[in-house]
């Protein structure tokens, strides 16, 4: 959803289409904010260095994630409106307790628990104790973690890690999406011919919260209760979405909705947003972190979530289903695309992983196959903004946290734009390696994500290897001359043929449908410009690249990029050599 301006790489265009981005974010309104361009990084104000508090936060999370801790909470099940914790005592004494620990609340810096629980362990040190899901009518405790705890004092001493809701027994057993394509397309209207006559069998849809929901009821709302509050939804948001999501559901497409907080601006003092949004996000970017520091930040943001999420997830099917959500969009560049302030990426990844885990507790009343997706762009093993954060770095965070909190089945959503995103060539990408540590993801070193996502210490429980959606990522067309076409034609027969036997890449979402003039002089479609003189959406050869694949059409329609490429068979593209850890 971003186009990069490198800070090595200050050209005049990069500065235009950087002025461009920032004044579509200043013009647009509180509740309907810009929305992503093609791979843009907006120019969002200058970052302060993190605070000390900040800092200090890190630090204590650093050594809470290393802490081989005495004692473990080993699940948490949720079961029928009750909460089962097991776990396994080193040392058993009467005076340990378990400790309810919302999401608001700092686990490293833990005061007074809503709920302690006395622990009775059997002669081997197991315990297992049962409390209710419901702490009162207005207090649910699916968004809480369990630690055990000793009271010193008047303090309480951390002897475990906190463990969220590892399963739970969902509403309805929905069956598991199946994909008819790996294929998908951004951009293009649902109702759209194309989207059939391209043989899509993937959607992603953008889904700002601001425009669903609000604090105060009037004309055109309907009021939705959660957690002993009653919202109000705004009814023609809703019956856009119903709209695009019948029409998914009709046609078996597998959807990731892309949930997106617009900042606070000028929302009224009685917003949800002013709840919902994280407090210390820039307010001149696109999209903000949600608020996990306050109880009413948490529930305002899970309120909106369990809207979406018991609407479209039910067993009948009336309003159609989102399959996977893809939380806020390119965190390794939060500071702009979901931003919440100047923070380490220690700090900014916890906030992350709640949003993450948020997602998947939610989600999972309702549908037992519903995931969790990380939005990252192609930064890698580096960060090319000091505001920014490496993807690996926040990955490898995410994995701390899973190991040490319940691991749950997040995947990795990933934009592996070109490292150049005007050349067309993308073969000829640079700043990659087939390592670990490469600066760059891009079409050209695919493999790598793969190897990544493979390892058993990054799987789910260690077995199941993480899925990755390719969510957002296109080809440019420099021009609409011949050759400008057939190079975007033989790059997207390139990039096919380097996903193809991957197996962890489940999606490739094409970005996009139709070139866009706001996406400062790109022209990533599979269609000209809607106002072309003389060829409004022409279809470019492009267009019969994507048609083709996964069909008996595919040696025909891209024999001629072999030779624009430089190879004689498509096994050429592939690269067989060892992943390198380094």
């Amino acid at each position: 959803m971003s186009y990069h301006d490198w800070p090595h790489r200050r050209s005049t265009t990069a500065l235009l289409r950087a002025a461009i981005i920032l004044l579509t974010v200043l013009i647009a309104s509180p509740q309907t904010p810009a929305q992503p361009t093609g791979q843009s990084r907006a120019p969002a104000r200058p970052g302060e260095e993190p605070s000390q508090v900040d800092r200090a936060h890190a630090a204590r999370l650093t050594e809470y994630l290393s802490n081989r801790f005495p004692q473990r909470i080993t699940e948490v099940r949720l079961d029928a409106g009750t909460i089962t914790i097991t776990g396994q005592l080193s040392q058993p004494s009467a005076d340990l307790q378990l400790a309810e620990v919302p999401m608001w609340e700092d686990i490293t810096a833990l005061q007074k628990p809503l709920t302690l629980l006395p622990i009775v362990a059997d002669a081997h040190g197991r315990f297992v104790k049962k409390t209710e899901r419901m702490a009162d009518a207005s207090r649910d405790r699916l968004l809480s973690a369990w630690a055990i705890v000793r009271r010193n004092g008047e303090r309480y001493e951390l002897l475990s890690a906190q463990h969220y809701i590892d399963r739970q027994t969902p509403r309805a057993d929905l069956p598991p999406a199946k994909l008819t394509s790996r294929k998908g397309i951004c951009g293009c209207p649902f109702d759209s011919a194309d989207m059939q006559e391209l043989g899509v069998g993937s959607v992603t849809l953008n889904i700002v919260l601001n425009d669903l929901i609000g604090s105060q009821s009037g004309k055109g709302q309907s009021d939705y209760s959660y957690a002993g509050r009653t919202w109000h939804t705004r009814d023609a948001a809703v019956a856009r979405l119903d709209k695009n999501l019948k029409i998914a559901a009709d046609h078996g497409w597998r959807v990731s909705a892309i949930i997106l907080i617009a900042p606070v601006r000028k929302a009224p003092p009685d917003a949800w947003v002013r709840e919902a949004a994280h407090p210390e996000a820039d307010p001149i970017a696109p999209f903000v972190m949600p608020n996990f520091t306050t109880r009413t930040g948490v529930e305002a943001y899970a309120a909106a979530m369990n809207f979406l999420a018991e609407r479209y997830s039910r067993a009948d099917g009336p309003f159609g289903r989102i399959h996977h959500w893809i939380m806020h969009n390119e965190v390794s560049s939060g500071y702009c695309w979901t931003t919440a302030g100047d923070k380490t990426a220690t700090t900014y990844l916890d906030l992350y992983q709640k949003s993450l885990r948020l997602a998947y507790l939610i989600a999972g009343q309702y549908d037992r196959h519903a995931r969790p997706v990380v939005s990252l762009d192609h930064c890698w093993g580096k960060n090319l903004d000091k505001r920014g954060y490496a993807g690996r770095e926040l990955l490898d965070r995410l994995v701390d946290f899973s190991h040490a909190e319940g691991d749950f089945p997040w995947a990795i959503g990933l934009h592996p734009y070109s490292h150049d995103l005007f050349n067309a060539r993308v073969w000829e990408d640079s700043e990659i390696s087939y390592q670990f540590s490469t600066p760059l993801i891009t079409y050209k070193n695919l493999e790598v994500i793969d190897a990544w996502a493979s390892q058993p210490r990054v799987a789910y429980l260690g077995k199941t290897p993480r899925e990755v959606q390719l969510t957002e990522q296109g080809v440019n067309t420099r021009d609409y001359t011949e050759k400008g076409l057939i190079d975007q034609a033989a790059s997207l027969a390139y990039v096919w043929k380097k996903i193809e036997p991957l197996k962890t890449i489940s999606v490739f979402q094409y970005h996009r449908w139709a070139d866009a003039r706001e996406e400062g002089g790109l022209r990533l479609g599979l269609r000209k410009f809607s106002n072309e003189p003389g060829d409004a959406l022409g279809k470019k050869p492009s267009w019969a690249v994507f048609q083709a694949i996964e069909t008996d059409r595919w040696d025909e329609a891209t024999r001629f990029a072999l030779p624009v490429i430089g190879i004689r068979d498509w096994s050429e593209v592939r690269y067989t050599g060892k992943i390198l850890p380094r």
